[in-house]
């Protein structure tokens, strides 16, 4: 896509370009707030709100040549997309548009939409389940097997603080692709290995890896999870630690099941040399992830994201916002078995170029980070002169971090304010007040900071933001609160995408089981879209013969 005169592009015209074949690199990006993009949305939509767009979009669309392309609801000269393309104009972004009429133009053009998060992901996990026959095990039948004695592992397969949440009694905890990495050992004929996670597909995919690396042929995934051994009455556990571990399997044996993988799949690797040529092409885009489970801090200041395997694929919408770009994956010189795993899964999600990096990657050799610095802030103030601040008066707290952190712990008696926009900020910038901003680290307090002093430059309001954030807070012994009130909300929270986690009490069997019943029935749906093209490798061979669903 080039820029043109125009700065909008007809739903039509998007559409063909998310048919084109082969894809070309295109960052189509729904600036709404993610309360409305789980409402609705195309199915090769990413969700990059605007009260976090500035910080965010460095990483998420790494090259500011990308084909972008930004919606909301209508493309109102008022809107959140005109806005988000300002933002960009501002980053060096020299190829934006809008989606004429926004997303309901697009609906009403007849265009696919989905609902719901983490979509293309979870429906890509059930076909993946059909297409390599994975069975399943409800959990009455793991219930029974427990009764009756029948040998039966049971292992999570999510990240632990997940596991953390909530588990099933007696479970082991091995997240994503370190799932991979243990050893499976079983005597009797009749053992099963049972895997699971909160609902199905990282138990899908977890059993199906297992499975297809020959660590565990009689490998099977818990039917709905968690969800449904709650839904069912079955007792849960809270803040469990898991049972004893799996023991690890030798690096040497890692790396021929490693190797098998990527010779039997034809898994694309890319050495030092590649890399570097990679680094300097201004034409494409470049993401590198380390997935090993522990950030190694010589690469704080490149472009290499650390993210464990598993949560990679899991949370691949949220990570990689341009359509078509390469990756490489970063990983244990010795093995190389998380990055094949990974690679696997992604190169049949379709949606990037994706290699397994050959050897140990030095800081030196990686790209530099694409941070954006928040430039004409006000002097932050510390934990010590915030604290005195507020027993001298007249200091109001505003949280503008994610709602999620705001409910886990915030300063006693903060205000919450989601900043996509500055407007409920007004009734409290008027002169002799001061206004403290916070978030978890104090990088968005600092934007939003800024952003006000330039609104407000005469108010005599003071504008300020809190160092290190509501994290520095809590480091220095003083307390948070999860209590509050409405009147604390200037805004709601819209960032909530609805996350069934999130909901307790009576409501909460209602809505896991409406869940259930949508991601059940998701695959179907998306694969209405005919953008939508997974790429499965047929059962026991390589990919040269690879089907398109």
């Amino acid at each position: 896509m080039n820029r043109s005169a125009s700065t909008t592009l007809a739903p039509v015209l998007l559409q063909a370009l998310l048919l084109a074949e082969p894809a070309g690199e295109l960052a189509l990006l729904d600036v709404r707030e993610t309360r409305w993009f789980v409402q609705r949305h195309p199915n090769l939509a990413r969700n990059a709100p605007l009260s976090g767009l500035e910080l965010q979009v460095g990483a998420f669309v790494p090259r500011r040549s990308t084909p972008v392309v930004l919606y909301d609801d209508y493309n109102a000269p008022d809107g959140p997309a005109q806005a988000a393309a300002a933002v960009l104009a501002l980053l060096g972004y020299t190829d934006v548009r809008t989606l004429d009429g926004g997303l309901q133009r697009w609906v009403t053009e007849g265009l696919p939409a989905i609902d719901g998060y983490g979509t293309l992901v979870k429906a890509f996990g059930d076909l993946a389940r059909l297409h390599y026959g994975t069975p399943s095990l409800s959990a009455d039948a793991l219930r029974a097997r427990r009764r009756e004695g029948l040998p039966t592992t049971l292992v999570d397969a999510r990240p632990r603080a997940e596991f953390e949440f909530l588990s099933l009694p007696g479970a082991r905890n091995h997240a994503g692709t370190e799932l991979a990495l243990r050893r499976f050992e079983a005597d009797d004929a009749e053992h099963v290995w049972a895997i699971n996670c909160f609902s199905r597909t990282r138990g899908i995919l977890g059993a199906t890896t297992l499975r297809l690396l020959g660590r565990a042929p009689d490998a099977v995934f818990v039917e709905d999870g968690v969800m449904a051994w709650g839904l069912q009455g079955a007792p849960t556990v809270q803040n469990g630690a898991p049972d004893d571990e799996l023991p690890p399997e030798s690096p040497e044996v890692l790396r021929h099941i490693a190797d098998e993988l990527v010779e039997r799949f034809a898994l694309p690797v890319a050495d030092a040399a590649q890399l570097a040529s990679w680094c300097a092409d201004d034409t494409r885009s470049l993401y590198i992830f380390d997935v090993r489970p522990t950030a190694d801090a010589a690469f704080a200041d490149t472009a290499v994201q650390q993210v464990p395997g598993g949560q990679l694929f899991m949370h691949f919408e949220n990570l990689v916002g341009t359509r078509g770009a390469r990756i490489v994956l970063i990983d244990d010189p010795a093995h190389r078995l998380r990055a094949a795993v990974t690679s696997f899964w992604l190169t049949q999600l379709n949606q990037a170029e994706v290699y397994v990096y050959d050897g140990a990657l030095s800081p030196e050799q990686a790209p530099p980070a694409q941070a954006v610095t928040v430039s004409d802030a006000p002097s932050p103030l510390d934990a010590e002169a915030l604290a005195q601040l507020r027993r001298n008066g007249a200091v109001t707290v505003i949280d503008v971090g994610a709602s999620l952190d705001y409910e886990r712990g915030h300063l006693p008696g903060a205000l919450y304010m989601l900043p996509a926009s500055l407007g409920p900020l007004a009734s409290h910038a008027v002169a002799g007040r001061t206004l403290v901003f916070t978030s978890a680290d104090g990088a968005a307090a600092r934007r939003v900071a800024r952003d006000a002093q330039q609104r407000w430059p005469g108010s005599g309001a003071v504008f300020t933001w809190l160092r290190g954030g509501t994290q520095a807070w809590k480091a220095s012994g003083r307390p948070l609160s999860t209590a509050f009130v409405p009147a604390q909300l200037l805004t709601p929270f819209d960032d909530d995408w609805g996350s069934v986690m999130r909901v307790f009490g009576p409501r909460r069997d209602a809505v896991w089981a409406d869940y259930l019943a949508w991601e059940r029935a998701l695959a179907a749906r998306v694969l209405q879209d005919p953008s939508v093209r997974f790429r499965f490798f047929p059962t026991g061979q390589g990919p040269d013969r690879a089907a398109r669903s």
